[in-house]
């Protein structure tokens, strides 16, 4: 349990807070390449961490990211023409380039320098592999490298890409994917091919996933890491073997639990305010192209209800149909029948309901946590304590200078008694991230 100033510490992202200034210090993907996809197109509402901003591709391809507001009237440059390397206010003609200098007003008197007293808050982006990442801390100029995270390093043709949107605080979203004990209740299936004994599956993703659901009591081992924290939840498996499901939390706001078909998975929770979440999904090969269909990311994580269509509002993009306002079509008929949840038999859909269930801010005040918490304990404590180093000591951030600390995902893993996982997890990472 926390106290509420605890809880407030820990959400709050907007600009000043101390949670809000350490993830400022960290490169955010906001968007993907096909977001913007030509020169002199459309600009984009963008909601991050609380500001509202506008993207826009320049006449070269580069990629602008700054306040929506004109610093001339306040009038929002989402409205605004994208024409000759800058983004041109319609209310007055003011026009500003991707670094956000004024580089005409045309309103003005022949021969002023105004403009160049004028600048607008802009955010610089890098645009690699088909994501475009911005960075929002001090140093603008001279920002730090990008984190190597597996996905991040592959071609889009080796990496799914599904986004989707969570209506509640950033981190009680995080937190359900760091949490190994909910696989046995919340997505647990009736249908009995997914329910057999362990030793009648073959080993692979199902044996796993069903040797998860059948045994409700892992043990767990937590333990930080030099990029945030790690756990192995052990659970018994056959012949005398333990079945050890490692879950990475890495800063400020990636989580990896194994992967599936030959791929691993990330998923990333960027806040778009105190109430929104954009939840990246990217799953990836290192030695193969995807299929379009595992490019798309929808197989097995997209309901049957899908998505509502876009819209250009600041939280218009990437919402499921299932939702608050229908109870996520919670079935009862299926929850006696069917599966545990009577929810549509996908995990983002059953993990919302649940998440956003709390508020969209959870009074955590109100907890009462077990051992089946260690996990969560270490992560809010890991996080915080980031979070008060740079706030309180101008220490800089794990992994903000080492972009190679990345180097590690989520896996699984069947081992005898004594065997260590963390010795074996170590190795697999090593082999995983060599260099070619």
């Amino acid at each position: 349990m926390l106290t509420e100033s605890e809880n407030q510490f820990l959400t709050r992202v907007g600009p000043g807070t101390p949670m809000g200034n350490l993830l400022r210090r960290y490169w955010i993907p906001v968007l993907q390449s096909a977001d913007l996809p030509e020169n002199d197109g459309a600009p984009l509402r963008v909601r991050l961490l609380c500001e509202n901003l506008v993207a826009f591709r320049n006449t070269d391809g580069q990629v602008g990211l700054m306040d929506h507001a004109c610093p001339h009237r306040c009038a929002s440059l989402f409205f605004g023409r994208n024409e000759e390397n800058g983004l041109r206010c319609l209310y007055h003609g003011w026009k500003f380039d991707v670094q956000g200098r004024c580089v005409d007003v045309p309103n003005e008197p022949p021969g002023s320098k105004f403009n160049e007293q004028i600048r607008i808050t802009a955010y610089p982006c890098a645009e690699k592999n088909g994501v475009i990442w911005t960075y929002m801390g001090p140093n603008r100029d001279n920002p730090p490298p990008l984190p190597e995270l597996g996905w991040a390093m592959v071609e889009p043709k080796q990496r799914g890409a599904l986004r989707y949107q969570r209506a509640c605080n950033w981190f009680q979203a995080m937190e359900g994917d760091f949490d190994s004990s909910h696989l046995s209740f919340l997505h647990l299936a009736f249908d009995p091919k997914l329910q057999n004994t362990a030793n009648e599956k073959k080993a692979g993703i199902e044996y796993y996933r069903n040797i998860a659901r059948m045994d409700q009591q892992p043990l767990l081992d937590v333990r930080d890491t030099d990029l945030g924290v790690m756990y192995g939840a052990r659970r018994n498996a056959d012949e005398g073997k333990f079945y050890w499901r490692i879950t990475q939390f890495m800063l400020p706001f990636y989580t990896s639990v194994p992967g599936f078909g030959g791929k691993n998975r990330d998923k990333v929770w960027v806040p778009l305010d105190d109430e929104h979440t954009m939840v990246w999904e990217p799953h990836w090969s290192t030695t193969r192209e995807l299929s379009e269909e595992e490019q798309k990311g929808w197989k097995d994580r997209v309901p049957p209800s899908g998505f509502v269509p876009d819209t250009d509002d600041w939280l218009g993009r990437a919402r499921f149909a299932a939702d608050a306002g229908n109870d996520y079509f919670l079935d009862r008929e299926k929850q006696k029948h069917s599966n545990f949840s009577g929810l549509e038999n996908v995990t983002p859909i059953q993990d919302a309901a649940m998440q956003e269930s709390m508020g969209p801010i959870c009074d955590r005040t109100r907890e009462h946590l077990g051992a089946s918490d260690a996990a969560i304990v270490r992560l809010r404590r890991r996080l915080m304590n980031a979070a008060k180093e740079l706030h309180q000591h101008k220490q800089v951030p794990p992994g903000v200078e080492n972009p190679a600390l990345y180097h590690k995902h989520g896996d699984q893993m069947l081992l005898e008694e004594k065997d260590s996982w963390s010795e074996h997890y170590a190795a697999k990472m090593k082999a995983d991230y060599a260099s070619p």
